[in-house]
C-alpha cells in the first residue's frame, strides 16, 4: 500500500530545467537524491518508488499535469488525501514556503489540470514562493525564465529547505509539516535528511 505519492511540477526538456516553474522538479529530485531513489520511465513521467512513497514528476508540461498523476493514482488506488503536490507560487515572496490542503487553483496550470483529472483538490501542496513579475502581462515569460542572480545564490537553500519540509510530511505528517514549515524561508533552515 501506498503511503504518500509525492509530484514535483514542471516541464521536460533543457530549456525548461532552471527556470522558476520548475521548481517542483528540482525538489522533488533533492528528495530522490536524499532517498538514494532512481527514476524509471513511466506514467507519462519520471516515477521512483522507495518503500510506500513514490515520487512522481509529470513529463507532460504543465498544462496538463493532472494525466499523470491520474494514471498513478489510479494505478496504485492513492486516496487524494495521500498526495502531496510540489510547486511554485507567484502570490508569495521569493523564498518562503506554505502547505496547504485543497482550495482553488490559484491560477496556477498544473493544480488546475489536477483538479480537473481528480474531480477534487482535496490534496495537499507545498507552495514555494517566486515572487511576481513587475507587470503582470510578462507572468508567462517570467516564470519560464531562469532565477536571477540574487535567487540563484540562496537557491541551493531553498531547495533543501523544501527538501526538508518534504520529509517531515512524509515522516511526521501534515500538521506537523505545517507547524515546522508554514512561512519558513531560506535562511533558517538546518540541515537533515531522514529516511521515510
Amino acid at each position: 500500500m501506498i503511503k504518500n505519492l509525492i509530484v514535483g511540477l514542471g516541464n521536460p526538456g533543457k530549456e525548461y530545467e532552471r527556470t522558476r516553474h520548475n521548481i517542483g522538479f528540482m525538489v522533488v529530485d533533492a528528495v530522490a537524491e536524499c532517498l538514494d531513489a532512481n527514476y524509471k520511465r513511466g506514467f507519462k513521467g519520471g516515477y521512483a518508488k522507495v518503500g510506500d512513497v513514490i515520487l512522481l514528476k509529470p513529463f507532460t508540461y504543465m498544462n496538463r499535469s493532472g494525466e499523470a498523476v491520474k494514471d498513478v493514482v489510479n494505478y496504485y488506488k492513492i486516496d487524494t488525501e495521500n498526495i502531496l503536490i510540489i510547486h511554485d507560487d507567484l502570490d508569495m515572496e521569493f523564498g518562503k514556503i506554505k502547505f496547504k490542503k485543497g482550495g482553488s487553483d490559484g491560477g496556477h496550470n498544473g493544480i488546475r489540470s489536477i483538479i480537473n483529472h481528480l474531480g477534487n483538490s482535496n490534496f495537499f501542496r507545498l507552495k514555494i514562493g517566486i515572487s511576481k513579475p513587475i507587470r503582470s502581462e510578462y507572468t508567462s515569460q517570467y516564470v519560464l525564465g531562469e532565477f536571477n542572480t540574487s535567487e540563484k545564490k540562496v537557491l541551493p537553500e531553498l531547495i533543501e529547505l523544501c527538501r526538508n519540509a518534504v520529509l517531515c510530511f512524509v515522516n511526521d505528517g501534515y500538521r506537523v509539516a505545517m507547524n515546522n514549515f508554514n512561512n519558513k524561508k531560506v535562511d533558517k533552515e538546518e540541515k537533515q535528511c531522514r529516511q521515510p
